[in-house]
C-alpha cells in the first residue's frame, strides 16, 4: 500500500501542481486557477487505488453557484493504470 503511493509520487510529472501526502495511505494533488482549484485525491486501500477528482470553485467569484463539483471517482487494481489516469488528468 505504502509502496503504491511512493511509486506514484516518484513517477508523476506534476506540471505546476502541488503534491501533499495527507496520511500514510492518502495523497492530495492540487493546483489553483483563477476561478477554481482542481484537486486530485488518491487513496490506497489494500491492493487497489482510488482516485477522485474535484473542482472547488471560489465563492467570491461564484456566490450563487455550486462550490464543489465532483467530476469522477475511479478505482484501479493496477498501479500503472492509475498512474496513466492521474497523469492524463493533470495535463488536461
Amino acid at each position: 500500500m505504502k509502496n503504491n503511493l511512493n511509486y506514484l509520487k516518484n513517477n508523476l510529472n506534476l506540471y505546476g501542481y502541488t503534491l501533499l501526502k495527507v496520511t500514510n495511505n492518502k495523497i492530495l494533488i492540487f493546483k489553483s486557477f483563477y476561478k477554481y482549484t482542481k484537486c486530485i485525491y488518491i487513496s490506497s486501500v489494500d491492493t487497489s487505488i482510488e482516485v477522485k477528482i474535484d473542482k472547488v470553485f471560489d465563492s467570491q467569484i461564484y456566490p450563487e453557484y455550486i462550490e464543489r463539483l465532483m467530476i469522477t471517482k475511479r478505482c484501479f487494481d493496477s498501479i500503472y493504470d492509475s498512474l496513466k489516469y492521474i497523469q492524463r488528468n493533470i495535463i488536461v
